[in-house]
């Protein structure tokens, strides 16, 4: 009887090893889709921030490396459209945030030309008063 239970613990625990290894297994075999989603809706929101201007290079990394992704999924190569797709979303993250860098560098550059102008509008506005 003792002997029965340690055989059937045994077998429940290889079976859940087993049903694990299989879960494993059929998890590399399906297509990225999740992924590949989240890659292209990365890249048209850095798209729309400018990307195009300030990061051009990084978003086009992340366009090629999505197209790269999807090519993989039509050949069945789960694991590098995976990894493609993973890597396409970090570029297009990057991209964003460089642009938004980008912008934020040109707003304030823009800011010091106005106090600048201002600035000297003051100066010429002070000068006519002086001179009446």
């Amino acid at each position: 009887m003792v002997e029965m239970r340690r055989i059937l613990q045994q077998l429940t625990g290889t079976g859940i090893v087993l049903s694990a290894l299989m879960i494993g297994g059929c998890a590399a075999k399906v297509a990225p889709v999740e992924s590949i989603a989240n890659a292209d809706m990365a890249i048209k929101i850095a798209q729309e921030r400018n990307a195009a201007i300030y990061s051009p290079l990084e978003l086009r990394l992340a366009e090629d490396k999505l197209k790269d992704a999807k090519s993989a999924v039509e050949k069945e190569e789960f694991e590098k459209a995976r990894r493609l797709a993973e890597e396409a979303l970090m570029d297009a993250r990057f991209a964003e945030a460089k642009a938004l860098s980008g912008k934020a560098k040109k707003l304030a550059q823009d800011m010091r030309q106005n106090i600048e102008t201002l600035r000297q509008e003051i100066e010429r506005t002070q000068k006519i008063k002086q001179q009446k």
